[in-house]
């Protein structure tokens, strides 16, 4: 199943193994609980549903965040969608997208360059064009905060590798939306 899910890239319904993820890195700037369940913080141009990164060809799926005993976790594929903030004019306010570290994702091997641009479509037919500002590795236990002026929206993009006890943290501002029919 994972070789169908790599040479293909495309997911197996219902049969993805589902991993812990640990986000306690977060959890003191932001209520994670409920963020990204109110269909309200997606803001004026739908609910994101992939993501295109530089130098890749394929695009990944965006999935909803799966909370299950108060552990997230996460499909070995597939990013999962947060929304910790109430939006800002109009666009989404701060959108976490948490992952498990891997070649099927995002590794700090094929982590997007510091300029590039990152693009995140709608189920509205609407882009979300972000340029990444950062992209680090950091102990998972260490609290991150977002670099944010309040102003524009941001992208966060945590992939957290269990076993070395890290996040890849990759942050964007939003430069613009875009139509894309």
């Amino acid at each position: 199943m994972a070789g169908y899910e790599s040479a293909y890239n495309r997911s197996l319904p219902f049969v993805h193994t589902v991993d812990p993820v640990d986000l306690t890195a977060y959890s003191q700037s932001y209520d994670l609980r409920d963020a990204g369940r109110n269909s309200e913080r997606y803001g004026d141009f739908g609910k994101p549903t992939n993501v295109k990164l530089p130098e890749r060809a394929a695009r990944l799926d965006i999935g909803p965040a799966i909370n299950s005993n108060g552990a997230w976790l996460a499909r070995s594929n597939v990013l999962h969608l947060l929304i910790p903030t109430e939006p800002r004019e109009g666009n989404i306010g701060l959108m976490l997208l948490y992952c498990r570290e891997s070649f099927r994702t995002v590794n700090s091997q094929n982590a997007p360059a510091v300029g590039s641009n990152v693009f995140v479509d709608t189920d509205e037919n609407w882009r979300y064009v972000y340029k990444v500002t950062s992209a680090k590795v950091y102990n998972d236990a260490v609290p991150y905060v977002v670099s944010d002026a309040g102003r524009t929206s941001k992208l966060l993009i945590s992939c957290n590798d269990v076993q070395a006890g890290t996040n890849l943290v990759v942050e964007a501002t939003l430069l613009s939306v875009q139509g894309i029919e």
